[in-house]
């Protein structure tokens, strides 16, 4: 599945997850949502330079910028960031787990590092 382009159906379908968890994480209309076809093992690299993998199973690797949160946390614990990602397994188009970043935590690498990036409209 790496470098492999989705359709305009499954682009779609992403947006929509997407811009699902984005309203329930505080954003009702991020600035950017981009998305690559890549393998966990490889996101995760990014991710968590210095050693850290995990398995090689295709995935979408998408990236939000905005204003996000974690809810159901007391105000003062919750996560807060202008960065989030998360993965999709291919066979169900769902968020599979993700990261919310704060600026100083984004990571150095970019997503173009992992191959295509397909941009989606958030309007």
């Amino acid at each position: 599945m790496t470098n492999e382009n989705p359709t305009s159906a499954v682009l779609a379908r992403i947006r929509d997850e997407a811009l699902a968890w984005s309203r329930a994480h505080g954003d009702p209309r991020p600035s950017r949502i981009r998305v690559v076809a890549t393998t966990r093992d490889a996101a995760t690299q990014l991710l968590h330079p210095g050693g850290v993998r995990s398995v090689p199973d295709p995935c979408y690797f998408v990236v939000l910028e905005g204003r996000f949160q974690q809810p159901g946390m007391p105000e003062e614990a919750q996560p807060a960031g202008v960065w989030a990602a998360f993965f999709m397994r291919p066979e169900r188009l769902r968020v599979d787990s993700f990261t919310i970043r704060p600026r100083g935590y984004v990571p150095h690498r970019t997503i173009e590092d992992l191959g295509s990036v397909h941009v989606i409209e958030t309007e």
